[in-house]
């Protein structure tokens, strides 16, 4: 039997369409097609790096489902604990470009209602093998969307410490999305948020819902949290710890072609950094990197990943460096040596 995973996420995925040429929607006759879904975004991209990562999820007895399994599988995910649905279809997003004042911005639309992964209940996590990747979990990772989905995948973040045991990191972004909640008690999700001991959010989301971003206050009112890091959009990200400890990382120059999948790929930067034993710096730089490299691109993960040895490279990095390199469309994949000096990363 072979050795549980060290990283474990839990929560959906979803099959994304987008039209050809960026059209409107009503004006697109065909497609392409990826994958996506926040938990599957971190778990695929901690895989590629080359850690153990296992993902809990359900999906539909569908094409769509099969699409998804191969992505996972492709990036090196352990989808052993992924069940499928056959009363219940895999969720389904559009993306569709929408020209305005500040250029051309992404709207989602979600087709997720009664997906296989709203079905996603306690009973599946406490039940093989989701117990045995769980308990073998070093880090257990979720987002503010799992509770929103249903009645059972709040009760799955409600009982998420109890889940995984004393022991393991528990891993949460907040990703609010206030359209998820109309009409519905944020309960489940502050229950989610009170078992964090690491909390990813970004200011404006932060100010959304607990109506500020002061670290000693959030410290106060989440008893379990240890490290709290704060995405201030394009400018830095920082990482403070209950103990009073703060380290601020400014963000990368990066020639912005959608957004869609960044904040996922930040958080599994940060989540390598720590799985590696590396400071908030080093992390928080992961983090800056990977959503740079999603950021470049159409698709909801990043477009290639560092080597090992491009991430000893990008910790290693002077500040003054760190904050000279920049990050077109069209340099990926990089080829140049970590000792030159280059202005891009790494």
């Amino acid at each position: 039997m072979a050795e549980p995973a060290h990283l474990v996420t839990i929560g959906e995925a979803m099959v994304v369409l987008y039209p050809d040429h960026h059209l409107p929607l009503a004006e697109a006759h065909s497609f392409g097609s990826d994958v996506g879904g926040a938990e599957f975004n971190v778990a695929t991209t901690l895989a590629r790096l080359g850690l153990p990562t296992a993902w809990v999820s359900r999906l539909g007895v569908d094409g769509f489902g099969d699409r998804v399994l191969t992505a996972a599988r492709e990036a090196g995910v352990d989808t052993s604990a992924v069940e499928r649905d056959p009363g219940r279809p895999t969720g389904l997003y559009v993306k569709e470009p929408v020209a305005g004042p500040g250029g051309v911005r992404t709207r989602m639309h979600y087709y997720r209602s009664w997906s296989a992964a709203s079905a996603l209940g306690v009973e599946q996590l406490r039940a093989e093998p989701a117990a045995a990747l769980l308990g073998g979990a070093t880090i257990v990772h979720t987002s503010g969307i799992t509770p929103a989905l249903s009645d059972s995948t709040a009760e799955v973040a409600a009982n998420l410490r109890a889940l995984v045991g004393p022991d393991t990191l528990v891993s949460v972004d907040l990703n609010l999305r206030p359209a998820l909640w109309t009409g519905r008690d944020r309960a489940a999700l502050d229950s989610l948020l009170g078992q964090a001991d690491l909390l990813f959010a970004g200011h404006e989301e932060a100010h959304v819902h607990f109506g500020h971003t002061d670290p000693a206050r959030l410290f106060a009112d989440l008893p379990h949290l240890r490290t709290l890091v704060l995405k201030d959009e394009e400018r830095r990200a920082s990482a403070y710890r209950r103990d009073g400890g703060e380290t601020h990382v400014p963000c990368l120059t990066v020639e912005v072609v959608e957004p869609v999948g960044a904040g996922d790929a930040f958080a599994a930067g940060f989540l390598a950094g720590f799985a590696e034993g590396r400071d908030d710096t080093a992390a928080l730089r992961f983090g800056h990197s990977l959503a740079a490299l999603t950021l470049i691109g159409h698709g909801d993960r990043p477009l290639t990943v560092p080597t090992r040895g491009e991430r000893d490279a990008i910790a290693a990095a002077a500040d003054d460096v760190w904050e000279r390199w920049r990050v077109h469309p069209g340099d990926i994949p990089w080829h140049a040596p970590v000792s030159a000096p280059v202005d891009r990363i790494p």
